[in-house]
């Protein structure tokens, strides 16, 4: 009886043991899903955050530029994953401390310099690698339509090593994007009119458009069009003279047959932007403004002005930038009011589902200017917020 008592103890001691044993490799292995799926997580979070960070740089990118890298030689599109800032075998076992980039084209760069090469670190362990590439529809190293793709690598090291997979070190997601950067508005001219017919006002004879080489005005119809014929009846002889340079042009095959510009004929697209710009206004000075109200501007501003109804420049005013006057009423610039860099004109219904336009209407009075600046003009649109047209998560199965 006594033999039996202690095999029966033996036994419920091993069995004890044994459940404790398998408890144990039980918690660990949950311990260990659950840190690898924290790491797969963070790195997650860390490649969204490259894509918006991506977002923050590239109104201020040249695209071109860019594609080249710092060196301004294309390396090439036949490596695998050359969209990628690393192949996915690399990145699963790089320390991105000691990686380098072999090709730099597609690298954000600052004054020749290529931004952070080993990576983006967020807070806490990790990095993001970015590389920008031109959208499928063109040759890889030219940009003519603005749409670019990039791709977002996050690298974070695995806390718990693989014992079947030794050098897998990573967990590594990769996020591809597709921006179209926003130039719709980089304007031929001082003073660009959008639309079919206008009634035009000029008071004295000194006020200016001053375009250099360029074109004073540009015309651009969305069909049957009496706006040239508006615009000469509306200048007396004396007037014509303040048109300096080549005075007009017809740009509407420009826009017409040009990626950049082809979709300001599109009702959606108009639709859109009018629903979104709320969202994008800053009430700083030099940022976005929108006045839906029109109003009466004084002093010296500048950044991009986008504005319907009637909105007046006042004796004196100068601005900076763009100024976009989407119509509903008039623009006014008094004496002596100038604007430096560009002026768009438009007075569109995007109710249905062809654009119609509504006659434009401006008044100019004496020694008021329209001066012509490319600089400027850039500097408004760098203030524009690129349109993202696609998202997706890359896998080594599908990336290329």
């Amino acid at each position: 009886m006594r033999g039996f008592s202690l095999i029966t103890a033996i036994l419920v001691i091993l069995l004890i043991n044994s459940l404790a044993v398998v408890l144990h490799f039980r918690i660990i292995r949950q311990w260990e899903m659950a840190t690898r799926v924290e790491s797969q997580l963070h790195s997650f979070v860390l490649a969204e955050n490259g894509i918006e960070y991506a977002r923050t740089l590239l109104p201020h990118l040249n695209l071109n530029s860019l594609l080249l890298g710092v060196d301004g030689t294309f390396c090439g599109s036949s490596a695998d994953e050359w969209r990628s800032p690393m192949s996915f075998a690399e990145s699963l076992r790089v320390d991105p401390l000691t990686w380098s980039p072999t090709c730099d084209d597609g690298l954000p760069a600052y004054n020749g310099e290529i931004l952070l090469p080993q990576g983006f670190q967020a807070a806490g362990k990790g990095r993001f690698f970015l590389r920008f590439s031109n959208n499928p529809e063109e040759t890889p190293e030219l940009d003519e339509d603005f749409v670019i793709l990039v791709r977002s690598m996050a690298i974070v090291p695995d806390s718990i090593r693989n014992p079947f997979l030794p050098s897998v070190k990573n967990s590594v997601v990769l996020i591809e994007a597709r921006f179209r950067q926003e130039q719709s508005f980089a304007l031929p001219s001082p003073l660009t009119l959008f639309g079919d017919s206008g009634n035009f006002q000029w008071e004295g004879a000194l006020f200016e458009t001053e375009a250099g080489e360029e074109f004073e005005i540009s015309l651009v119809s969305l069909s049957t069009s009496t706006l040239y014929e508006d615009l000469m009846n509306s200048l007396a002889p004396g007037q014509i003279q303040s048109i300096r340079g080549p005075a007009i042009q017809d740009a509407t095959s420009l826009y017409v047959n040009s990626p950049m510009y082809r979709h300001l004929f599109s009702s959606e697209v108009w639709s859109h932007f009018l629903d979104q710009l709320p969202a994008f206004t800053d009430s700083r000075e030099g940022g976005i403004k929108f006045l839906p109200d029109g109003g009466v501007l004084n002093g010296r501003l500048s950044g991009m002005l986008i504005a319907q109804k009637d909105l007046v420049l006042e004796e004196g005013t100068s601005f900076r930038g763009l100024l976009l006057h989407l119509g509903e009423g008039t623009l006014t610039l008094s004496e002596q009011a100038e604007v430096v860099g560009g002026v768009w004109m438009s007075n569109l219904d995007s109710s249905g589902v062809d654009l119609v336009s509504r006659p434009l209407s401006l008044q100019m009075s004496g020694n008021s200017a329209i001066r012509y600046n490319q600089a400027a003009i850039s500097e408004a649109l760098a203030l524009v917020p690129p349109t993202q047209l696609g998202w997706r998560i890359l896998f080594p199965e599908t990336v290329r």
